[in-house]
């Protein structure tokens, strides 16, 4: 059985403070701090990671579990099967797991956000990529449904040198790479009703601006004040998530599409 694996960029929760990467010198991979859960608002609603426990990923107090059962996630409340997210077989460049975090809505806890974490690589010649993005689904009432999707994860190296003249034209940097990363939390300022989910990207390039519609053999050789990360300003971003009435989750601004990064 898959088992429900930890991956940082799921676990950090955001503060709501900007990121970071976008007050800091354009010379470094892209990147967030992270908070330890748990984190609150004013309302009740509370997120958690999910930690584990024999087969069982559950919270500290042992009321919500989710089980990865190879085709889906099993939810269980107070020792009780309540719902399942049907996810289906791994494809062959697809994978998915549990996302190892709960958000438990409302002070009475009958209620939460769980996700899941489909993740989709791609094979290149000299190098690959992989893209992560996050499914999120409310329990209630025994009923599962999906509330929204947002980007979590990606990186890719593209392209490569193939002889020595490409080595020296690149300055050693064979390989175009991207980096996106996230963070996600709750609004703590919510004084009343159902959470606000915050996303904050933050996403670069190296060496130097490159985009995936170019070929940066054509361009111009590069020097080594070239070999340094560009900050993606479009693609590092903060959006809240709220539900509206068909409680449904919806970014306050639509998301930027980034395929550089987000298309593996």
């Amino acid at each position: 059985m898959k088992r429900l694996m930890i991956a940082a960029f799921a676990v950090l929760a955001s503060a709501c403070a900007p990121p970071a990467a976008q007050n800091a010198p354009n010379t470094a991979e892209p990147s967030l701090p992270g908070v330890t859960l748990p984190v609150a608002d004013q309302a009740g609603n509370r997120m958690e990671a999910l930690s584990q426990a024999t087969e069982r990923w559950c919270t500290g107090d042992g009321v919500w579990c989710a089980v990865n059962d190879g085709v889906g996630v099993v939810v269980v409340r107070g020792g009780e099967q309540i719902g399942s997210i049907a996810v289906g077989e791994p494809g062959e460049n697809s994978s998915w797991d549990a996302w190892p975090v709960i958000v438990r809505v409302g002070r009475d806890d009958d209620r939460a956000l769980l996700g899941v974490v489909l993740t989709t690589t791609q094979a290149y010649s000299g190098g690959g990529g992989q893209a992560s993005q996050l499914i999120l689904y409310s329990v209630s009432n025994g009923a599962v449904n999906e509330v929204t999707r947002m980007p979590l994860a990606a990186s890719a190296d593209v392209r490569a040198c193939f002889d020595a003249d490409d080595e020296q034209q690149r300055a050693g940097a064979c390989h175009d790479q991207y980096t996106f990363v996230t963070r996600i939390s709750l609004d703590e300022t919510v004084a009343e009703g159902a959470p606000h989910i915050i996303l904050e990207t933050a996403a670069g390039s190296y060496p130097g601006r490159v985009t995936r519609n170019s070929d940066s053999l054509e361009a111009a050789p590069l020097t080594q004040a070239d070999l340094v990360w560009a900050h993606d300003e479009t693609c590092s971003y903060r959006r809240t998530y709220s539900q509206g009435a068909d409680g449904l989750y919806a970014p306050d601004q639509p998301l930027p599409p980034c395929t550089d990064y987000l298309e593996p």
